[in-house]
């Protein structure tokens, strides 16, 4: 009689731990994306979560943000990196250009550049703790996200919100302008996992078809128009050497000498600026006329609008903001970085004819030989992000 008791017992504990189960694996299919799906948001503002990340992952964030039309129907909330020095100034412009205060929030850092994959485990779990504060205090409509490590955290979060029932968060992910031929970590994480992923590059949109096309390079067509110098302006005859807000001593190392300035005054520069990073210190440029050396500066931006040369190294974000603006770039690619994105990215541009490309051994050399033409990078991006964002909140 007892041991038929303990086979009772046994048959409902096996029954309840299967149920049990069956349900989570029911929630966790439940939360997947789902092809054509119509969402109905909540009466009032649409509730943006936007992860920021240093360098190009916020420049083209906001760039994305800079499309939609109607930002009034919108609240967004920024998260950024606690090492992140300068996304929440931006952030911060960005909203008070349109008459609001930023709303920015804070979490350690899931990911370091360069960090071992092995490590980056206890750190992204640390990370998570305060990503769930976040997403569960906000409970957005969208998480918008484009590669930084922080945003694996934020849409695990977003996905247990789903799981549970308690909101159906969706989240869109554009693949950084830097991915050319391989999808970043974040990306490879979550691929599969957000309802609309966009790349910008045809190598990248060959490997993953399923995503969406949002490269603006596509909009060039086979004749692409070149650039107007009497509409964008020749500059002010000044040539930036720029590397960003980490370092490149190749870089520096190369425009170290007289030889590299007399080339630039050649042709025609008047000034010649150098932001150095926090590497290599030149040893002959302090010396001679006409040129600054600095480490960095919050006026690079500035810088780049006017300039009539902008020599960098092959950053999305700095890349970006000099096509922009029409600006002349020569662009030497950092080969030092994981995966060699900055050569990828580098060649691509120089196939559409926006920019030239050379590796540090080689700029003076290709200063000599620079030609002024180039085509026109397109001002306007695809609508590929607005549509997919329609797609969820309208």
């Amino acid at each position: 009689k007892l041991q038929f008791l303990y086979f009772i017992g046994a048959v409902a504990m096996i029954q309840y731990v299967v149920a049990v189960l069956v349900l989570v694996l029911w929630r966790v299919y439940a939360a997947l994306p789902k092809k054509n799906e119509k969402r109905r948001v909540a009466k009032g503002p649409i509730r943006l979560l936007a992860v920021l990340g240093s360098g190009g992952h916020t420049t083209e964030m906001f760039y994305d943000l800079g499309t939609i039309p109607d930002w009034h129907r919108y609240t967004a909330t920024y998260v950024v990196a606690d090492t992140d020095k300068g996304s929440a100034e931006k952030a911060a412009s960005f909203e008070e250009k349109r008459g609001k205060k930023a709303d920015v929030r804070y979490v350690p850092r899931a990911r370091e550049v360069g960090q071992s994959y092995p490590s980056s485990v206890f750190t992204t779990l640390y990370s998570c703790g305060n990503s769930f504060k976040i997403v569960f205090q906000t409970l957005p409509d969208v998480v918008l996200c484009n590669g930084p490590g922080t945003c694996v955290p934020i849409c695990a979060a977003a996905y247990l919100s789903r799981i549970l029932g308690i909101k159906r968060i969706g989240i869109i992910y554009s693949e950084s302008m830097a991915c050319v031929e391989h999808l970043s970590m974040s990306g490879k994480i979550l691929f599969k996992l957000v309802d609309h992923f966009t790349v910008q590059w045809d190598p990248l949109h060959e490997h993953y078809p399923a995503a969406l096309h949002a490269g603006r390079c596509k909009l060039l067509g086979s004749t692409p128009p070149k650039v107007d110098e009497k509409k964008a302006g020749a500059g002010d005859g000044t040539a930036l050497v720029t590397v960003g807000s980490t370092k490149f001593d190749a870089l520096i190392e190369a425009c170290d000498n007289e030889e590299f300035v007399k080339s630039l005054l050649d042709m025609g520069v008047k000034k010649i600026i150098i932001q150095r990073g926090n590497g290599y210190v030149p040893k002959v440029l302090p010396g001679l006329d006409k040129v600054e050396v600095l480490q960095y500066s919050k006026e690079i931006p500035n810088i780049i609008s006017t300039a009539s040369l902008v020599i960098t190294h092959a950053g999305a974000g700095t890349l970006l903001d000099c096509l922009l603006k029409d600006r002349r770039v020569i662009t030497v690619p950092n080969e030092t970085l994981m995966a060699n994105h900055q050569v990828q990215l580098a060649i691509e541009l120089e196939k559409y004819g926006v920019v030239q490309w050379c590796r540090p051994d080689a700029l003076i050399e290709v200063l000599k030989r620079a030609s002024p033409q180039r085509n026109a990078f397109p001002k306007h991006p695809s609508d590929v992000f607005l549509q997919c964002l329609k797609k969820i909140v309208d």
